[in-house]
């Protein structure tokens, strides 16, 4: 094998890889701008559920109970 063969087998192995990451990248892309519309669309229902005022149950009336360490006993 001559060393102007072993250039040419070189260099079809880095433009074959070159085009396998390529592709790779494109795909990350698009799996990225998926990701940070579903987190958009996300960030926007915890902000409203967030801020919305809870809904208790029919009837329960939470109560505030403290206890001090002192009164426990």
């Amino acid at each position: 094998m001559s060393n102007s063969e072993e250039l040419e087998r070189n260099e079809a192995f880095l433009e074959n890889k070159v085009q396998v990451l390529t592709g790779r990248v494109k795909a990350l892309e698009y799996d990225c701008a998926e990701l940070q519309q579903s987190n958009s669309e996300l960030q926007e229902r915890v902000k409203k559920l967030a801020s919305r005022q809870p809904a208790w149950p029919k009837g329960y009336r939470p109560q505030n109970r403290r206890y001090n360490s002192s009164q426990s006993r």
